[in-house]
């Protein structure tokens, strides 16, 4: 009887785990339709290159941060399926940040990504943003 209350508590934490809320954070985005502009409080913006992503093609991810914005922190993670990260590394270039990076192709046609974004403001108070877009498997 132990073993077959383990084996149910165990499945138990494993479907928690698996759930798609749990990786899911409180976001501070306006309501942002995928791949589009974004407008966030505090005068912050986030869009993409190019709105047509395909997994495995470059593409860039743009930024407009106060300007006193400062250690910025970013990653992407899959939301329709977890697949492990991917570190961004933002660049300044005039008043954008910029960062280079592709997905991983998976086995859904269309996944969702969830960009993790964290700054400090002027006076060290962190913040951050939440960014989503979906690549298309046009293959």
């Amino acid at each position: 009887m132990r073993t077959s209350l383990f084996t149910v508590f165990l499945f138990s934490v494993f479907l928690a785990a698996c759930d798609s809320q749990s990786i899911e954070e409180d976001s501070t985005s306006t309501s942002c339709e995928n791949n589009r502009h974004c407008y966030y409080p505090n005068n912050a913006e986030a869009w993409l290159s190019n709105p047509d992503i395909s997994p495995e093609t470059p593409f860039a991810i743009n930024l407009k941060l106060p300007n006193e914005a400062k250690n910025l922190a970013a990653k992407l993670e899959g939301v329709t399926m977890y697949m492990g990260f991917i570190p961004l590394q933002f660049k300044r270039k005039g008043q954008v940040w910029v960062a280079d990076t592709m997905v991983g192709a998976c086995s859904e046609p269309v996944m969702t990504w969830k960009m993790t974004l964290t700054y400090n403001t002027v006076d060290n108070q962190p913040r951050t943003l939440f960014y989503y877009f979906d690549s298309i498997q046009t293959r």
